[in-house]
């Protein structure tokens, strides 16, 4: 998700160097050296986790407009229930919730 909004590569890891004078390097090589432009930097990344933590507890954790959707396609008859689907995930469920398992 941060790499799409970095506009980085999805499905590139991102590597930490853990060497101090290698990332020194990399920072003098970006323009980022200044201790201001860390800062601004800093606060901006907080900014938005503080932001996401926000909206994360402020939310419910349902999809609304899945639900809608769903709702949509069941007044128009156009949603179906793939019957074995559903047995496997009871099963499935059941095998998670068996303490003799």
């Amino acid at each position: 998700m941060v790499d799409r909004i970095n506009g980085g590569p999805l499905g590139q890891p991102k590597r930490l160097d853990s060497n101090p004078s290698a990332n020194a390097t990399n920072a003098a090589d970006t323009g980022a050296n200044s201790p201001l432009e860390s800062a601004t930097a800093s606060a901006a990344d907080s900014s938005l986790v503080d932001r996401a933590r926000t909206a994360i507890a402020g939310s419910d954790g349902i999809d609304r407009q899945k639900v809608e959707a769903i709702k949509t396609a069941i007044r128009n008859g156009e949603f179906t229930v793939d019957s074995e689907q559903v047995a496997k995930a009871f099963v499935d469920l059941e095998r998670l919730t068996d303490p003799s398992a």
